[in-house]
This record gives structure tokens, C-alpha cells and sequence, in this order.
């Protein structure tokens, strides 16, 4: 157990367990730039047009040219499988058969959110390399907990860097509830030997704080940026201006 400082105020922490996207990963940087990538590459598959390019940014909850993201919407807060379910979605709404959707799906997976372009726009978060190693120097067990799925997130992590800081990640393929059921933070607390409550939460939307709570942790830290710090004020035991503040 090692003694993390958040606001200068001191924990007794076994494991801290982090968000992906929004918490290691510049979320607005990133996927702007994914979904930007994304869009093109769809271009290729069907003919593409401003009501279907707006389609995709809605339901998604990205807006490309004013290069934000709602913190509430689908890509901040869902599962993988309900992203790629709202792009069928929407290109059956374009005339496709569902199933003829399905298949552009998949294929636009490859080529945009498992391929060379993810790599090119993955950001890291500020301070976020330094307070891994600063958390790995002084003994803490170090995780990852994401929606995405988990080789797509370990592949992130070694675009910024940051695996060798990080010693287990697990998706939302990686059990059998996603957030903000508590399924993750028990299999990764279950791989420590160790209990929630000597375990830290960061991350960067509501969804992580359900989490944390759900699963029972010492403290959960959110991270204003998609997410207002208003809105994580309530449901966060601490919210910090940046990384920077834990130590």
C-alpha cells in the first residue's frame, strides 16, 4: 500500500484504476480526428452526403468542425457494440439493408478503429505519462478500465507509451457487464488480491463515478473536460483541474 496525494490531501492506495479515453487519452484530440477518419473511409463504401455525415456526428455525439464531443452522448459513454450498432443504424437509415450495414460496419472497424489511421490520432492527456510513472516509482498496482475493447485499448496505450506503466487492462470484452456495473473493478481487484475499498478510481465522465460506486472504491477522481466539473462535482468524491494534482 502506498500514500497517493489527490488535492493534497493523502490515501492509503493499493491499485489506482484509470479510465481510457478522457483520463490517459486526449478524448477531444483523439476521436475527433477518428471520427473525422472514419466518415472519409465510409465516403468509400456508400455516397456520402451532409445528411448522413451529420447523422454519424449526431448520434455519436461529435461535432467534427466545432471539434467537441457531449460528454453524455454515445462515444464518451457506450460500449463499442452500441457505437457500432447507432453507424448501422445510421447508414440503414441512408437506404442500406440492415444487414448491408452490418457489413460496412465491420469493414470500416478495420480499416479506421483497428488499423494504422487510430494509431496516427491517438493523443495522450496531459501529465498523464508523468503520473503513471510517478504512481509506478512509488509501488502502486496500476490499471486500465475502458468501454472500448481491450485489445483496441491495449494498442492505445502503446501508441502514447504507456504500457509498460500499466499492469492489467481490461474492456468492456472483458466481462460480462460494461460499465458501470462493477464487473471490471472486481476483475481487476481479483487479479491484485486486493479489496475495492483500497482502490482509486479516475476517469473523466458520470459513468466512471457509477462505476467506482458500484464496485465499492476508496475514491473516485474525475477529470473535467467532455464532462463539465459541475456535473462530475455530483457524483465524484474529488474532482481535480488536471492530473498534475495526484501525486
Amino acid at each position: 500500500m502506498a500514500r497517493v496525494l489527490v488535492a493534497q490531501k493523502a490515501y492509503d492506495i493499493d491499485l489506482v484504476i484509470f479510465d481510457k479515453d478522457g483520463t490517459l487519452i486526449d478524448f477531444k484530440e483523439t476521436w475527433v480526428e477518428i471520427i473525422r477518419a472514419l466518415i472519409t473511409a465510409m465516403g468509400a463504401h456508400v455516397p456520402m452526403n451532409e445528411e448522413l455525415r451529420n447523422r454519424v456526428q449526431k448520434v455519436l455525439g461529435v461535432s467534427i468542425d466545432g471539434r467537441g464531443i457531449d460528454g453524455s452522448g454515445a462515444l464518451a459513454m457506450g460500449t463499442f457494440v452500441e457505437c457500432d450498432a447507432l453507424l448501422t443504424y445510421s447508414l440503414y437509415r441512408h437506404g442500406l439493408r440492415w444487414d448491408e450495414a452490418q457489413d460496412i460496419v465491420r469493414k470500416l472497424g478495420d480499416e479506421v478503429f483497428r488499423s494504422e489511421v487510430r494509431k496516427r490520432c491517438i493523443r495522450p492527456a496531459r501529465g498523464a505519462l508523468t503520473l503513471l510513472r510517478r504512481l509506478k516509482d512509488k509501488g502502486v498496482h496500476l490499471a486500465v478500465a475502458t468501454n472500448d475493447k481491450a485489445n483496441d485499448a491495449l494498442a492505445d496505450m502503446s501508441a502514447i507509451g504507456a504500457d509498460p506503466y500499466i499492469d492489467i487492462l481490461v474492456g468492456a470484452d472483458s466481462v460480462e457487464n460494461a460499465k458501470p456495473a462493477p464487473d471490471m473493478v472486481r476483475k481487476l481487484c481479483d487479479h491484485f488480491n486486493v479489496g475495492p475499498a483500497s482502490a482509486m478510481l479516475i476517469g473523466d465522465t458520470v459513468m466512471d463515478a457509477m462505476l467506482g460506486r458500484n464496485a465499492g472504491v476508496r475514491l473516485t477522481v474525475g477529470i473535467p473536460g467532455i464532462a463539465a466539473r459541475h456535473d462530475l462535482e455530483g457524483h465524484m468524491d474529488m474532482v481535480v483541474d488536471s492530473l498534475d494534482e495526484i501525486t
